[in-house]
């Protein structure tokens, strides 16, 4: 039987390589994507994926013209086979589907008023909804397993909106003292991870720069955030002394969560250095294992029998798998080396089928 393959894009190169999760092989690339590819979503029953295109150039925070497409892509085809257009909604970042309800969701950028979760139905490939968000820039979500829910980190607004997906609306607010990088539900349901605060960074991406700088006043430590979902409040937290960006919670239960580390500030040299995933218990919210990977760790995913992690390198442009066992780098994978800044960043895991053959 033939193995998952693994999606990869590239941000900066605009493209999509395809991997053999078996033998780690090189299997294709589609070049020339949209500007410029962020993250993806799985639909199973059609094995689609939808890839958001978040901006033309540049990253979050550098005043670069916003884009405003999800590419829609067959694995087994290889190919980009349509792309949706939500403007005047603009900067789509993190997506997910629902199967129950048959849609797509997207959190955009605020933007002439326009702001919070974008609803498509997957079947039209149609925008179909708004769901405004008190809170601006609904930068990544995760759904509850059941997709009644839906939990927004907006970067730097101190808040994690809950939203009810089945009635369309904002229904609480936690707070989230410094903002949120990423966010994600265990596979119970009974809660919800984030990765906070919001980093404070420079970021110029044609230097093929990102440097950690000084955060504002009263921003609490690097932190990963435990929420009770039925009480919609905080009860657990990890603390860290780097930044927290990527997070995903395998289906065992585990939390992944990355680390950025940067030069000291006395360097003689920027770099590189290499970034860390933490694999942190949930019960007890401490590190079980800590595992060194290339510069900038970014997306994550993991395989279904929770034994792989594979770990996104914004920077470095590759991929580590993580052998979640032994807790060991098992390859890297080249998805854009060599670059000032590889890009390397949504990623999905196709089960088997057609495209592995």
């Amino acid at each position: 039987m033939s193995a998952p393959v693994l999606m990869v894009s590239s941000q900066f190169a605009q493209h999509l390589d395809f991997f053999d999760t078996a033998s780690f092989e090189h299997l294709a690339r589609v070049e020339g994507l949209l500007a410029q590819p962020h993250e993806m979503a799985w639909d199973d029953g059609r094995r689609l994926a939808y890839l958001t295109h978040t901006y033309r150039a540049g990253a979050y925070g550098e005043g670069k013209p916003k884009a405003h497409e999800l590419s829609v892509v067959d694995p087994d085809a290889r190919a980009v086979v349509d792309v949706i257009d939500i403007a005047p909604y603009l900067a789509p970042h993190d997506v997910e589907f629902d199967p129950v309800a048959d849609r797509i969701y997207t959190g955009v950028e605020l933007e002439d008023g326009r702001n919070g979760i974008v609803v498509i139905d997957a079947a039209r490939r149609e925008v179909v909804g708004n769901i405004p968000l008190d809170a601006p820039n609904a930068h990544w979500l995760c759904l509850t397993p059941d997709g009644a829910r839906a939990y927004v980190a907006h970067k730097e607004a101190p808040v994690i909106s809950v939203v009810d997906l089945r009635a369309g609306r904002q229904v609480a607010e936690i707070p989230s003292p410094g903002g949120a990088e990423e966010i994600d539900c265990s596979p119970d349901g009974r809660f919800v991870y984030a990765a906070t605060p919001m980093m404070s960074l420079t970021v110029n991406v044609s230097q093929g720069r990102l440097t950690k700088r000084t955060p504002p006043p009263g921003t609490p430590t690097p932190r990963l955030l435990k929420i009770d979902t039925e009480r919609e409040e905080v009860v657990g937290r990890f603390e860290t002394h780097e930044y927290l960006s990527a997070l995903r919670v395998a289906p065992d239960g585990r939390v992944l969560v990355t680390e950025f580390w940067f030069p000291a500030p006395d360097a003689v040299t920027p770099g590189p250095v290499p970034g860390r995933l933490d694999v942190v218990d949930p019960e007890t919210m401490t590190l079980s294992a800590a595992i060194e990977l290339d510069e900038l760790p970014f997306t994550v995913r993991v395989s279904p029998d929770s034994t792989t992690a594979y770990v996104a390198n914004l920077k470095t442009g590759s991929v580590s798998v993580v052998d979640l066992v032994e807790n060991t780098v098992r390859a890297r994978l080249d998805n854009n080396i060599g670059p000032a800044f590889g890009g390397s960043h949504g990623m999905c895991l196709v089960p088997a089928g057609e495209a592995g053959r």
